[in-house]
């Protein structure tokens, strides 16, 4: 007599949970999709003095994005250089680097959504080679726990 019932997930049970847990972020704008928050009473100033500042303590560097938008890098993993750059690349001394695109988007009444999209960069300083791969929406963790620390920090 068995006392215990083993599960075991289906396949299309497990693509039902995926596009449920997409489905729970898009109310937000395309744009707005990877990682954001909603900032009441600030700047944008303030939003993005935070911004740099959170960005940095994480190892970030920071820079002005061609449109005006904040951009930060970072040095990416070996396991980055491998997925993203490749074996030879790697072992040639390529470097794969995280690319973290942010701006801030007025929403009228004093309120700011501070929004974000990742990038990972192979041949990284390379004029020919590099290029951005963005990271889809449920690798957005660790840069929506960045943004959730900017609105902690301003509230």
């Amino acid at each position: 007599m068995k006392t215990g019932l083993l599960l075991r997930p289906s396949l299309p049970a497990l693509a039902l949970v995926a596009v449920l847990l997409a489905a729970c972020r898009s109310s937000q704008p395309g744009s707005a999709s990877f990682a954001s928050v909603v900032i009441p009473n600030r700047t944008a100033e303030e939003i993005g003095q935070t911004t740099r500042q959170v960005f940095q303590e994480a190892g970030y560097q920071s820079f002005a994005g061609a449109t005006g938008d904040m951009m930060f890098e970072k040095e990416g993993t070996h396991g980055n250089a491998l997925a993203h750059g490749g074996i030879y690349a790697t072992q040639q001394g390529s470097q794969t680097w995280v690319r973290v695109k942010a701006s801030v988007v007025s929403l009228g009444a004093g309120s700011h959504r501070l929004q974000c999209h990742a990038f990972m960069v192979p041949h990284h300083g390379d004029a020919f080679f590099e290029e951005e791969h963005a990271l889809t929406n449920f690798r957005s963790g660790p840069y929506q726990r960045l943004l959730d620390e900017v609105l902690r920090r301003l509230k």
